[in-house]
């Protein structure tokens, strides 16, 4: 079975598997009438389908294959992913939405009690609860934080690019791969450099040589005042709401960061709201800059 991210009977599962399965035997069928390159540009990027149409062939038979077994898989692969996503928003345009199976009221109560009869019949929420997340979608801002700041992906937002080079063109894979070669390389320079912590003061040591020793006591308060004012000084090329959403985001972050004790979980989550907007600063380099800068020092406290 397909994942369904809802806390429902089994049976329920079983019957969301089946409706999905009508989904992809109707592709299945009407790629053969016509033809899968056809057919096909409707799910997939056409970088995507010139070089592995083979491979989108072989995953939407994969996928029908799953609806019809009782395995319960815990989640996708984002190339299986983009592939269920887009047959489905496929099907609901080109179908009756009341061509599939009703699951029936007494299987749609969840595990609090309560009933989701109508939001589980409804077939456009499909998208929601057969998804955790939607990161398949975001290819080029995934990407674009990995070569601005790919620690921040890793660490805090916990995304493998790796997972994701399926879906991307071809010679931003080749980019990437030799990005990861430099890194490697950077990395293992870095291999004999030894980092202690005492309290407050970090210390490194390079090659048994001398120790130097830097003071982390607290939140440097005239560097932040410099990268807010950074910001704040060039948001306006933005629109109004995705200047709004930063200056959120910077007014969230400044308040945490004040505090005597920080939480990470706070920080963390202005590092993932800080994200997107790396993308939408593309066009401004000192706001992007500066938006990098932030990323780098709430790092420090988390």
């Amino acid at each position: 079975m397909l994942p369904v991210y809802l806390e429902v009977p089994r049976e329920a599962k079983k019957i969301i598997n089946k409706n999905v399965g009508y989904m992809f035997e109707l592709l299945k069928c009407t790629c053969e009438g016509l033809s899968y390159a056809d057919v096909l540009d409707s799910i997939y990027l056409s970088y995507i389908l010139d070089i592995k149409l083979e491979k989108c062939v072989q995953t939407i038979k994969e996928l029908y294959n799953m609806t019809q077994d009782n395995y319960e898989r815990e989640a996708l692969a984002p190339f299986y992913e983009w592939t269920l996503f887009h047959t489905i928003l496929w099907w609901l345009d080109v179908t009756d939405e009341n061509d599939l199976d009703e699951i029936p009221r007494k299987y749609c109560t969840d595990k609090s009690g309560e009933d989701r009869y109508g939001y589980i019949n409804n077939v456009k929420n499909y998208i929601e609860f057969l998804f955790q997340d939607w990161d398949f979608l975001d290819l080029e801002i995934i990407y674009s934080i990995y070569k601005n700041n790919p620690e921040l992906l890793e660490s805090f937002l916990y995304i493998d690019v790796e997972n994701y080079l399926e879906l991307m063109p071809n010679d931003i894979v080749k980019e990437y791969q030799a990005m990861k070669e430099r890194r490697k390389s950077s990395m293992d320079g870095r291999s004999n450099m030894t980092f202690n912590i005492t309290g407050g003061q970090i210390n490194i040591a390079k090659d048994n040589g001398n120790v130097n020793a830097i003071q982390n006591n607290g939140t440097n308060t005239s560097e932040l005042a410099d990268i807010i004012k950074g910001i704040m000084e060039n948001v306006h090329g933005l629109d109004n709401e995705n200047a709004d959403k930063i200056k959120d985001i910077v007014e969230l972050a400044k308040d945490e960061l004040n505090k005597p004790e920080p939480k990470s979980s706070r920080l963390r989550n202005c590092l993932t709201l800080i994200a997107p907007m790396l993308t939408i600063a593309n066009g401004i380099p000192v706001l992007k800059e500066n938006l990098l800068k932030l990323s780098d020092f709430i790092m420090r406290y988390v």
